[in-house]
């Protein structure tokens, strides 16, 4: 440790500081800019420990969450958790040495606690008056008794909970009545008139504030019953399927009834019954629902059907032409007494019913798929795929074996679709071929000769031509190859987008760099963008297609390298946090001479005249000085260690942007 004055002159003369600057000068500056900056305290250390003159506020409730400021001397050094509040520790914010902020006070039971400030290396502040803080209980319920009654109100409510004493009001869904406080656990109040529905019991107290609203406080107003609608609405005539009744006011039900039979019930909620359909001859009936304030006027919402409803099981055929005509039969259970048949909403022609079959005419409709609906007395099919009918227009193509072949043409491909029957042609890109039609379901074709790229393979019928999608796309041409990528290098972790330039990616369907495929996202035949996985060295980049994979060149090797950091120099002083390498050699960095080696690293080690930094441990600075690496006993230090701070003296008056290597 540097403590005399001719100690000090020897150890900072080994190098002058920058050309032409006496060396007590640039001391006398370098120890000035470290004192104002702070890293130096300008005055010795008498410094007493933390007190506490006041906090802000002083009270608050037990359920914590709020902040407190505290008010003293002594506060800068003090950690973020250097606070406790009743011997619970406590992040805080030190805005500065006379005040510190609590971020959120914990929750704590009801009394005073003494919160305490703790310095590292000054002491803690004693206990006094002023760091006192009362947690205070606010009211809080916890059940309420009854937790109903009538619209009207009138009837006694016991209300039980905590911190009642003191207590001068309830709010009760809004209206203010006055209490009679038994106890601290207990009050009692007259419920007022209020409308029907669910309303917060909230207890008031002058100074301790009102409690939180929580289920525990809920309480039901009763009116007449009323049902907004049933789930399902229909059921089989002999019973016994459960039925959601919802409306409002049900809370107390009596009875239930449908079309006057009652029926067993149970009541889930002021606003939901699970009731049990009883059997009933078939039609619509009316469900009613009684309480002490009355029963439940009847709506149409509360209309329950009974009968079979028709089920269909399924079609045949499934398809046909838009212009209809298409004779169907349809299988399923409950088509006694069918009045209607529906595709897609349209009318069909009946000519045949039994329980369990209906043949109809397909009327025309646009190209599509719909639903085939039965309609009966006990009401209409419930829509599933096994009703789906499709119209179709012409051919569809839904996949194509094999996707690729050589521009030279001959490749027999395999067309499956629908629509088919009755083919004319195949056309590829345009050009036209005569198929061989395996069934309505599959055909096959011989692809001619074509320019390299991706051309639609396309059905023609006397009903039209299939549309085109990416199922009926054939890729002509030889396998990709790659002519470039960029960037060529990238960081071990991998992470950055590579973009892959050539011809015949098409179709790609990974790339792989060296062992790790990826899959891609290809912009065009030409352009293909991916993310580096994690990686060491130079490996190759392949790209893979239907046709093949690109051969290996020098185009497509791709380097992983080190990370690195770049700082600014300045002229004369530069203060710089090191995020560089953790241990990196202080001369080879300054050289630009790091290993892995990086052509990204530079030499500035001719503008540098020296280096300094506290050891704090020590309590004394120690100096690095370039061009004495060799003499023993030069430098105090020969490495750089992350997140320590260095002064560096620049002889340069442009300063320099210096890179190194990172870890």
């Amino acid at each position: 440790m540097c403590r005399r004055s001719g100690a000090c002159n020897a150890m900072i003369n080994r190098n002058s500081l920058a050309r032409g600057v006496p060396v007590r000068l640039a001391v006398v500056a370098l120890l000035a800019a470290l004192i104002v900056t702070g890293a130096v305290r300008a005055t010795p250390a008498f410094a007493a420990a933390p007190t506490v003159a006041s906090l802000s506020p002083a009270s608050g409730s037990t359920a914590g969450g709020y902040p407190v400021v505290i008010t003293g001397t002594g506060f800068t050094g003090v950690s973020t958790n250097g606070v406790t509040v009743g011997g619970i520790g406590v992040n805080v914010l030190v805005n500065n040495d006379t005040t510190i902020t609590i971020i959120s006070m914990p929750p704590h039971t009801a009394g005073p606690v003494d919160i305490i400030v703790s310095h590292p290396t000054e002491g803690t502040s004693a206990n006094t008056a002023a760091d006192d803080f009362t947690y205070i209980q606010a009211p809080t319920v916890s059940g309420l008794s009854p937790t109903s009654g009538l619209v009207a109100g009138g009837n006694l409510v016991t209300i039980t909970g905590l911190g009642f004493s003191g207590a001068n009001a309830v709010n009760f869904g809004g209206s203010i009545v006055a209490p009679t406080v038994m106890n601290d656990t207990t009050i009692t109040v007259t419920a007022p008139a209020h409308l029907a529905g669910t309303v917060d019991v909230l207890v008031v107290h002058p100074t301790n504030g009102t409690s939180a609203n929580t289920i525990a406080d809920n309480y039901t107003y009763l009116g007449v019953p009323v049902v907004t609608s049933l789930s399902p609405t229909t059921g089989p005539s002999a019973g016994g399927n459960n039925v959601t009744i919802t409306g409002l006011s049900l809370t107390g039900a009596t009875l239930v009834t449908f079309g006057g039979t009652a029926t067993a019930f149970v009541v889930t909620g002021d606003t939901s019954i699970t009731a049990t359909a009883p059997a009933h001859a078939a039609g619509a009936v009316d469900v009613l629902v009684t309480t002490a304030q009355g029963t439940s006027v009847n709506t149409a919402a509360d209309d329950y059907t009974y009968g079979d409803l028709p089920v269909v099981t399924s079609l045949s055929p499934a398809t046909g032409p838009i212009a209809g005509g298409t004779v169907v039969t349809i299988t399923g259970t409950g088509f006694t007494g069918t009045n209607s048949v529906t595709f897609g909403g349209t009318a069909a022609a009946i000519t045949a019913v039994t329980a369990t079959t209906i043949t109809v005419t397909a009327p025309a409709h646009t190209a599509g798929t719909v639903d085939v609906l039965v309609t009966t007395p006990s009401g209409t099919s419930a829509n599933t795929a096994a009703d789906n009918f499709i119209y179709t227009s012409g051919p569809t193509v839904t996949s194509i074996s094999p996707k690729s072949g050589p521009v030279e043409g001959g490749t027999l491909v395999t067309i499956t679709g629908s629509g088919f029957t009755g083919a004319t042609s195949v056309t590829f890109g345009g050009t036209s071929v005569t198929p061989t039609v395996a069934s309505d379901t599959s055909i096959t074709a011989t692809s001619p000769a074509r320019a390299a790229g991706t051309v639609d393979v396309r059905v023609v019928t006397p009903l039209g031509t299939s549309p085109n999608t990416a199922a009926d796309d054939f890729v002509y041409g030889g396998g990709p190859i790659i002519t470039s990528i960029s960037p060529s290098s990238g960081a071990p972790g991998g992470g950055n987008t590579v973009t892959i330039t050539g011809t015949g990616f098409t179709g790609a369907t990974s790339v792989t760099f060296g062992t790790t495929s990826l899959t891609p996202t290809a912009s065009s035949d030409t352009s293909i963008s991916v993310v580096a996985p994690a990686g060491t060295g130079t490996v190759d980049i392949r790209v893979v297609t239907p046709v093949g994979t690109s051969p290996n060149t020098a185009a497509d090797n791709y380097t992983y390298g080190s990370t690195t950091r770049t700082f600014t120099l300045y002229f004369r002083w530069t203060l710089l946090v090191w995020t560089g390498a953790n241990g990196a050699s202080v001369a080879s960095a300054l050289s630009g001479q790091e290993t892995p080696p990086n052509p990204a690293t530079n030499d500035v080690s001719g503008i540098v005249t020296a280096i300094f930094k506290y050891n704090n441990a020590q309590q004394r600075f120690e100096g690095y000085f370039p061009g004495s690496a060799n003499v023993p006993g030069a430098n105090d230090f020969t490495t750089f260690m992350q997140g320590e701070a260095y002064w560096f003296a620049i002889n340069s008056s442009s300063g320099a942007s210096w890179t190194v290597l990172a870890n």
